[in-house]
């Protein structure tokens, strides 16, 4: 082969690539706009099922074994999956994109998990998470104020024990009027993320 010809292959290869690869992100985007649309609509069966097809992908699957779990699927799954009220796998999908190199995907996959864990009133775990996103996003202020109601939760629940019986039976009439942060019910802001 002579010079010439070596550099039409690596140009012909480096054109397919980048189709390829383009291709993808033009995909991923049309993706993000249709889920965005699906759960602005409150069809969200329909979002759920559009991020589970792109799971069961060929391109998916292999990208997953070259580079790893995508973390904008799984954070955008549990996004759906917590407007649905599967708070478990909800969960389960947050902790996973919490794994992520983005730190925005990150800090709001911990926050929503913390969500989710002071609605069964962990206060302490809760509590802990909400650190952890702070720690990535200092200026936020809803994890902030979130982690002073777990705090005084914390708190009211410590003196739940007491021995008088009135402060005791106020303190779990306080916690029960505690709103603990789940954002995702009655906002327009669904936050879902590419």
């Amino acid at each position: 082969m002579n010079k010439n010809t070596i550099i039409k292959v690596l140009l012909l290869v480096l054109a397919i690539t980048l189709i390829v690869v383009g291709r993808g992100y033009w995909s991923r985007h049309k993706l993000a706009e249709e889920i965005k649309k699906d759960v602005a609509m409150g069809r969200y069966n329909k979002a759920l099922e559009s991020l589970e097809g792109v799971r069961e992908s060929r391109r998916y699957r292999l990208s997953k074994l070259l580079y790893g779990e995508d973390p904008y699927v799984a954070y955008n799954t549990g996004v759906v999956l917590m407007l649905m009220g599967d708070t478990k796998r909800a969960g389960a999908e947050f902790k996973q994109a919490a794994r992520s190199d983005n730190e925005e995907i990150k800090e709001s996959s911990i926050y929503n998990r913390a969500n989710i864990i002071a609605t069964n009133m962990d206060f302490i775990t809760a509590a802990e998470e909400y650190a952890r996103a702070l720690q990535i996003a200092p200026d936020d202020f809803k994890a902030k104020k979130n982690l002073e109601r777990m705090r005084l939760g914390q708190r009211q629940l410590s003196t739940l024990f007491s021995p008088v019986k009135q402060e005791r039976e106020e303190r779990v009439q306080s916690l029960k009027l505690l709103p603990w942060g789940n954002k995702y019910r009655h906002s327009g802001d669904q936050k879902i993320k590419w």
